[in-house]
């Protein structure tokens, strides 16, 4: 029993998960930059996932643009230019800060200052009733 489970064990460990994308460009430059701006593009079929690590068709096409215009020459700027052309800033993971989406990247910060102004007021507002109660502890109000 315990050698089926350690050879288990041993076959679960070796297995490797196939890779998403094989190809391999010929010059180690070239591969460094498609393996940067492929991390660098969302998956509009995923939903949140770059099309590095994603194996849906869609991703697939984008890995194998990139590849080609690569390979043509392109600058990362003209790649991320084409594909903003053709896909919007939705195609990128990080959109650049544009008054348009301004609001996604203040949001958290001005709800985050929100939530410490309402936490300060309810503090000050309890230490205030605290200071004018002449109650006794364990004393009860009685009303009638």
């Amino acid at each position: 029993m315990r050698n089926a489970l350690l050879a288990a064990l041993l076959v679960t460990v070796s297995i490797r998960a196939p890779a998403i994308d094989t190809a391999e460009l010929p010059d180690p430059a070239q591969q460094q930059r498609y393996e940067r701006l492929i991390h660098e593009l969302q998956c509009l079929q995923c939903q949140g996932e770059n099309v590095a690590d994603t194996p849906a068709q869609f991703a697939a096409d984008i890995r194998r643009q990139v590849r080609e215009m690569i390979q043509a020459g392109s600058s990362d700027a003209q790649i991320r230019q084409y594909l903003l052309d053709r896909y919007g800033e939705k195609i990128l993971l990080r959109p650049p800060w544009t008054l348009a989406n301004s609001w996604l990247w203040l949001a958290p910060g001005l709800l985050l200052l929100a939530g410490v102004i309402i936490a300060v007021r309810i503090v000050r507002q309890r230490r205030q009733l605290l200071a004018t109660d002449t109650s006794e502890p364990g004393e009860e109000e009685t009303h009638s």
